[in-house]
């Protein structure tokens, strides 16, 4: 279900349901005041009603006690028709009703004559049409008794559908009771009118169950005088289509003569009809204010809803990568700032992914740095394993080959001795070299010779130069002074920057060249690097420091080895710039400041002077596991006249130090079974003198631990491969030191 139609649907039910509560409420306010003021209305048209009864009642009675007073206009009259009446003469009895009906009107329809001191009547009268005589006579018998007693009374009889005004009045004859007179008029249909006209209702009399006289006409009356009969009680009646509300009552019964009982109806149909038509208009304005109001509601909510559906659909194109997509303004309310706060929201989006994304790129960058420094460290620690692997054996041709250079032989063997003696220290600083460069070094600054530096680098880079086609000039400026350096960042610098010129010449051409400068200039030394590549283009030279920068196709560079060049030469206090045009080849020009006097005389080394020492009567233990290295030391110390004697290994050594004392102890630092640590240990706990004799030598790479060791025992560790001269000098150098002690 859709927003719209689940705001319309409440609301229209709102929208009916409140007419029809006003509708309902006023209805029945309205119905209720109506009821309310018909009842006060018949309420007090029968205080009326019952009043006019009670003066109709009183004015008959007086008149008839007037005219029957002795002095009464019908005095005389009234006692010639009683004393013929005394004759029990029906005929003039009916002669004095005719005369009554004539003075009084006629409605009188019943007269009762009797003489003092009787107790029944002596004649009576009435309308045979409308009842008998006798009837009449037994229902006024109490109100002739009391007139014959002398008092005049009135009641209200109803007699066979009848209802009588009656009254009784005494008959005076010298001021003694004569006789009663007892007349009864008959309340007529105009006197009812009459009624109708003061109480402003309807009035039906009632005789029993049958209808009296009434103003209303053409309707069945009987039964209409039952149910409420108490005053103030109403009940409502529907008479010829017309709406009424009905009150019943009783009146007349006096001294035992029963009244009768009357119905007032009051007409409330025109305020029905009122109420009605105010239905009706109230019914037709809120159906035209429902419609109204729903398509009010139907036409704002659709203004709504739009801009909903847009930015719906504009969310969704977003969703979906589009965040170009952007809402109009829709209006100057809460809609319009929405869409405003969208299309915000949408442009922070966009710039957030745009970050997202260099933060992917850079990370991706970053983690091939991390695997390619992975791999440069899986691949110095291999560099370590070969180079222990091939300094043992290096050990061994350097030092036979210096020995067989050193003994007289044929002069035209010895070339070829000198020629392997060259090739085999030049596999030496080979080897050193790359152990220089896969060492992880902490940063530390020491005295540098640039152009040695470089040619370490280039030493290292030969192969790939060579089998490249590039050709390595080399420009070196004569008496450079020393700089401050950390020799391994500089030689990163070199390394990384000689790399990316040779990849460029090999893209390039199938013959390349590249120029080394060195030259000093001021109080700075300047490298220049330069080859004769494709060059550099002018927007690309511009960034070539920045990091992650790369021109190089994917998984081929990580474009971090110029800026780390860039900070590495800045932290030297240099600088570094690039020159290049397209097709002329690039120039890299480093200027590094040179080292002071004062740092260099603190830096300053001094050669050692070599040391042979007699060895007559001296005795040498040699320790490793290495046969050749145990073949080349016992001839080296023989032919200085040591007693040698080599095991190899750390248990054999224990065994002959056991049994000999020996004025030396040259051991190898790493071997299987016990090394060269775990003897000295031992030694240091079983003899400390000879453990004051020990000579450490090894072909691996130095760890800082051991390193640390050597330095608190002030030991001394002999690298493989070593010459002739260091061998001898630290054999002296023990062998001195043992003497002094």
């Amino acid at each position: 279900m859709s927003v719209q139609t689940k705001v319309l649907i409440p609301v229209t039910v709102l929208l009916v349901l409140l007419p029809v509560a006003v509708i309902w409420i006023v209805n029945d306010t309205i119905t209720r005041q109506v009821r309310e003021e018909a009842v006060t209305a018949l309420t007090t048209a029968d205080g009326v009603f019952r009043h006019l009864l009670e003066n109709q009642g009183r004015d008959l009675l007086e008149h008839y006690n007037s005219a029957l007073g002795e002095r009464g206009t019908m005095q005389r009259t009234y006692q010639d028709l009683l004393k013929i009446a005394a004759n029990q003469s029906p005929a003039a009895v009916h002669t004095l009703r005719d005369a009554l009906a004539q003075q009084l009107g006629g409605d009188t329809v019943a007269i009762l004559l009797a003489s003092d001191g009787a107790t029944a009547p002596v004649g009576a009268r009435s309308d045979d049409s409308l009842f008998a005589a006798d009837a009449f006579t037994r229902a006024a018998l109490p109100l002739s008794r009391a007139a014959l007693a002398g008092e005049s009374g009135s009641a209200w009889i109803a007699l066979d559908g009848t209802v009588l005004n009656t009254v009784a009045v005494p008959v005076v004859v010298n001021n003694q009771v004569a006789g009663a007179l007892t007349v009864g008029v008959r309340v007529s249909e105009a006197t009812v009118q009459e009624f109708k006209q003061l109480t402003g209702t309807e009035i039906v009399l009632l005789a029993g169950d049958r209808v009296a006289a009434s103003t209303v006409s053409g309707v069945d009356l009987a039964g209409l005088g039952g149910g409420a009969s108490r005053p103030g009680e109403a009940q409502q009646r529907v008479l010829k289509g017309e709406h009424f509300l009905a009150t019943a009552g009783a009146y007349g019964e006096v001294a035992g003569v029963g009244g009768f009982r009357y119905v007032l109806l009051s007409s409330y149909e025109q305020s029905r009809r009122t109420l009605a038509e105010m239905q009706r208009t109230l019914v037709a304005v809120s159906a035209a204010g429902i419609l109204l109001s729903a398509g009010a509601v139907w036409f704002f909510v659709r203004r709504i809803i739009h801009p909903l559906r847009q930015l719906r659909d504009t969310a969704e194109a977003v969703g979906h990568g589009d965040f170009s997509r952007r809402m109009g303004r829709l209006a100057n309310d809460e809609l319009g700032d929405l869409a405003e706060a969208f299309n915000r929201m949408t442009s922070n989006l966009q710039t957030l992914r745009t970050e997202l994304e260099r933060a992917v790129e850079t990370l991706q960058a970053t983690q091939a740095q991390l695997i390619q420094s992975e791999k440069l460290s899986a691949v110095g620690q291999f560099v370590a394993g070969v180079a222990h692997e091939l300094n043992n054996p290096l050990t061994a041709v350097i030092g036979f080959s210096d020995l067989l250079v050193q003994t007289p032989t044929d002069p035209a063997i010895k070339p070829h001795l000198e020629r392997i003696a060259r090739s085999a220290h030049r596999c030496h600083k080979i080897v050193q070299n790359l152990l220089g460069f896969a060492r992880q070094h902490p940063p530390e600054r020491a005295l540098v010779a640039v152009n040695d530096a470089i040619d370490e680098v280039l030493e290292i880079m030969a192969y790939d130069f060579r089998t490249g086609n590039v050709e390595i000039v080399r420009e070196f400026g004569e008496d450079l002074p020393l700089i401050l350096a950390d020799r391994h960042q500089l030689q990163q610098v070199f390394i990384n920057i000689l790399s990316n010129g040779r990849q460029a010449i090999q893209a390039f051409s199938n013959q390349g060249r590249i120029t080394l400068r060195t030259r000093r200039v001021d109080a700075d030394v300047q490298v220049e690097l330069a080859d004769n590549g494709p060059g550099i283009s002018a927007e690309n030279l511009s960034r070539i420091f920045d990091p992650f920068f790369t021109t190089k196709p994917v998984g081929k560079g990580t474009g971090l080895g110029l800026s780390l060049c860039y900070g590495i030469v800045r932290e030297h206090g240099g600088t570094i710039s690039a020159r290049s045009e397209p097709g002329q080849g690039a120039s890299f020009l480093i200027t590094v400041p040179a080292a002071s006097a004062a740092a260099g005389a603190s830096e300053a080394r001094t050669e050692p002077a070599a040391r042979r020492a007699d060895g007559t009567g001296r005795s040498v233990l040699v320790v490793d596991d290495e046969e050749e290295i145990l073949a080349l030391t016992r001839e080296l110390l023989r032919q200085d006249g040591y007693t040698v004697e080599t095991v190899a290994g750390g248990e054999a050594a224990v065994a002959a130090i056991a049994r000999t004392r020996f004025d030396v102890i040259v051991s190898d630092w790493k071997m299987p079974g016990m090394n060269g640590l775990q003897l000295y240990e031992h030694l240091l706990a079983t003899h400390p003198a000879a453990a004051a004799r020990v000579c450490f030598m090894s072909g691996d790479v130095v760890s800082d631990a051991f390193q640390e060791f050597l330095r608190r025992q002030a030991r001394v560790c002999l690298p493989k491969p070593f010459s002739i001269k260091d061998f001898q000098n630290a054999v002296a150098g023990l062998l001195e030191l043992g003497m002094a002690t």
